[in-house]
């Protein structure tokens, strides 16, 4: 599975140029990703319309999010919006 595959989505879209977009409250922040591929990889998502950063960690072996943090602009709201999206693909780690 490619990192991009990951955010496509009902309010994360991946754009033409790259870069992903999330739309939250009728306000669209557009992310660049940059990434370090891994066991445990660090996705970083930097706005560039918006100050706002998501930092996501994702389990290459088991193809599931270990962890979502976000800071800066509607950050409690734009992380929601990437967990609903991880969830609805079934990718959030469930621990037991």
């Amino acid at each position: 599975m490619k990192i991009e595959d990951l955010f496509n989505c009902n309010n994360v879209k991946c754009m033409k140029t790259g870069e992903f977009c999330i739309e939250v409250d009728n306000v669209r922040i557009v992310y660049s990703i940059n990434y370090n591929l891994s066991i445990i990889t660090e996705i970083l998502l930097k706005s560039t319309n918006f100050k706002s950063v998501c930092r996501i960690l994702f389990d290459t072996r088991k193809g599931k999010i270990i962890d979502i943090s976000c800071s800066g602009f509607k950050s409690d709201k734009v992380k929601l919006a990437l967990e609903a999206c991880f969830k609805e693909r079934n990718l959030l780690y469930n621990p037991i």
